[in-house]
């Protein structure tokens, strides 16, 4: 008889926990569990899955055969673009964009195929999303995906290069504050301790009084 080893996970969700999403994937699976599954929020469309992994060929058979629509998203709001262009599957991409992917389809967390692309560092298909919004005559945004918007121009008005300005900033005026603050504590300390001292000394020469007065 093989025994298998336990799961190491949570069988019920922590007291006081709460999410929009539920605390089992809709194949069941439990959310909490570690290892390759831990981060699986639900069951991914095969349509999303082909371009994903970026299988040309099963993408073309599911829009010929109209089993799909191009802009079909899942269950977080996410189109089979954001996958393509998010794992660099260039030849993917360029097909969706061929049969009409819609450009700027955000996910639940504000997020366009763009800012997918980005954070994957898939230079290629940052261009080709951009080339494809000039010749659609989509304008918006800022900075060097232009005209397309990031998720930092749709929620907040500001270029990626503005919020990492600001982080630099703000991490920078940190470093400083701390650095003066780590400073005044020490010539405090300093401070204390030569005060101690002055009193250690004072003290010794009181005693040193009184022995001589005694005598």
């Amino acid at each position: 008889m093989v025994v298998k080893a336990p799961k190491d996970y949570a069988r019920e969700p922590p007291r006081g926990w709460s999410s929009k999403w539920s605390w089992t994937t809709l194949d069941g699976d439990d959310r909490a569990q570690t290892g390759a599954d831990a981060r699986k929020l639900f069951e991914e469309p095969q349509f999303h899955k082909r371009a994903r992994i970026g299988d040309l060929l099963g993408v073309r058979a599911m829009l010929d055969a109209r089993t799909v629509d191009v802009d079909d998203v899942d269950a977080g709001g996410r189109t089979a673009l954001h996958f393509a262009v998010g794992f660099g599957r260039e030849h993917v991409a360029r097909e969706l964009l061929d049969r009409g992917a819609a450009l700027e389809t955000r996910d639940d967390w504000g997020k366009a195929p763009v800012d997918f692309a980005m954070q994957g560092l898939h230079d290629e298909c940052i261009q080709m999303l951009r080339m494809e919004a000039v010749k659609r005559g989509v304008w918006g945004g800022r900075g060097r995906v232009a005209p397309l918007k990031t998720y930092y121009e749709y929620a907040y008005n500001l270029t990626n290069e503005e919020v990492h300005a600001q982080i630099e900033k703000h991490a920078r005026e940190a470093s400083e504050n701390y650095t003066r603050q780590a400073k005044a504590d020490s010539a405090s300390y300093n401070e204390q301790r030569a005060e101690l001292q002055r009193a250690k000394v004072k003290e010794v020469i009181k005693e040193k009084a009184r022995g001589r007065r005694r005598r």
